[in-house]
This record gives C-alpha cells, structure tokens and sequence, in this order.
C-alpha cells in the first residue's frame, strides 16, 4: 500500500512556557512549512518528543518563547 500522508520534517525546538519552564525536542511539520507557519496554526496544542522519546503536548497559549535549534 503506497502512503499518501503528507510529508514531513522534523523541527529540533526549545520551548519556554510561562514559568520559566524550558522543554526541548523534536515537532513534526509540513516539509514545505516554516516554524512560524506552524505556530500561526488554529490549532491550540503543539506535540513535542523530548529527548527521552516522551510526547509531551504543549498548550500554545503557555508559550512565551519558541526557538529552533
């Protein structure tokens, strides 16, 4: 069966939350998007794989800073 999903890459990000909380991995984006695209989104989550390979989903509206690595 041929895969017909929308290609994408991997983004390596810091994330700093209201806090002062800091959370570092990997989010998946559209191949031909950008970071800032990304985050213009509607939606109101993020989902990023830590270095530990845990899925953490992060609320957009926690966000103060996000920064590709």
């Amino acid at each position: 069966m041929e895969d017909r999903g929308i290609p994408r890459q991997i983004v390596r990000v810091s994330v700093t939350l209201i806090g002062s909380r800091t959370v570092a991995g990997e989010l998946q984006i559209d191949l031909d998007s950008r970071l800032s695209d990304f985050m213009n989104e509607p939606e109101v989550f993020i989902v990023i794989k830590d270095k530990n390979g845990t899925l953490r989903i992060i609320n957009k509206g926690q966000i103060v800073e996000i920064m590709e690595l």
